[in-house]
């Protein structure tokens, strides 16, 4: 059987293409530096909290500058004042520090996270610049696959 695609159809699916390739382009991902640790300096802290894990935080964002990064996980704003140690004691044990630049190099902040996070930062182009850090904590996150159990049973 040959199916034919109409030439409508062919175009469309080709505009959509560009479109969705221009609208990447349009929010780059920035792969951030890990570092030694958070410099001494003051900052406006904002943390996500997770009672769950045993420990207090699950994350640490160090902003220079507050509103211009935006963890996209819930978190409390802590203030300014308190040194990187004091959250780093609410970590899990081997917590890094991730260095969030924009694309024109500047620092904006320091992200606090699990070992094995795996940490993307997105430049937005119409909220005022601001930088959106995403997360995802490998260990914690549910193993795939298993015993395959499937749809709910029926009467």
């Amino acid at each position: 059987m040959n199916i034919r695609v109409p030439r409508f159809a062919r175009w469309l699916s080709i505009a959509g293409c560009l479109i969705w390739s221009v609208g990447c382009a349009t929010h780059p991902s920035l792969l951030p530096a890990r570092v030694d640790g958070v410099p001494g300096g003051t900052y406006h802290v904002r943390a996500s909290e997770h009672p769950a894990t045993g420990q207090k935080y699950d994350a640490v964002l160090f902003e220079i500058d507050a509103a211009s990064v935006t963890l996209d996980v819930p978190t409390v704003d802590l203030g300014r004042g308190a040194s990187a140690g004091y959250y780093q004691a609410g970590m899990r044990p081997g917590a890094v520090v991730y260095e969030i630049r924009d694309t024109a190099g500047k620092v904006h902040g320091y992200l606090m996270v699990p070992s094995r996070a795996r940490v993307r930062v997105w430049e937005q182009t119409g909220n005022g610049g601001a930088l959106v850090v995403t997360m995802s904590d490998v260990e914690n996150m549910p193993e795939m696959g298993g015993n395959g159990g499937g749809g709910g049973g029926g009467m």
